[in-house]
């Protein structure tokens, strides 16, 4: 091989590498924008009385915020939220602890508040 071939095929594979990254980091903020617009949802009803009342029972209207999370859980790129300090099963069972709280802060409530504030307000 020649050096300009080696050239051509270092420069190559470094835009592969770049562009990879980029890929990554779009889809990592996809995933984290819809955690954020589920977790901002949940704290616009988790005081609802219908929220109290009947949490997500399957044909409430809060059962569908449920399956949101539980969708966006089994999607292979929800994991790259591990690289902002949780992970979307934590978001359900926040969810999850409003309903046996009805709706009030716990130890549980205000611990993984405390994460995704964090992780919302971080500038990454």
């Amino acid at each position: 091989m020649h050096k300009t071939q080696i050239r051509k095929i270092i420069l190559t594979l470094l835009l592969l590498i770049a562009a990879n990254c980029l890929i990554a980091q779009s889809t990592q903020n996809e995933v984290f924008d819809e955690f954020k617009s589920l977790y901002k949802e949940l704290k616009s009803f988790k005081d609802n009385n219908g929220f109290k009342k009947y949490g997500f029972a399957t044909g409430g209207p809060y059962h569908i915020w449920l399956k949101k999370v539980r969708n966006l859980k089994s999607n292979p790129n929800s994991k790259l939220l591990i690289k902002r300090g949780f992970v979307v099963g934590e978001l359900e069972a926040l969810g999850l602890e409003y309903v046996t709280s009805k709706g009030r802060e716990t130890e549980i409530t205000i611990f993984f508040n405390k994460i995704f504030i964090e992780a919302i307000s971080a500038k990454n």
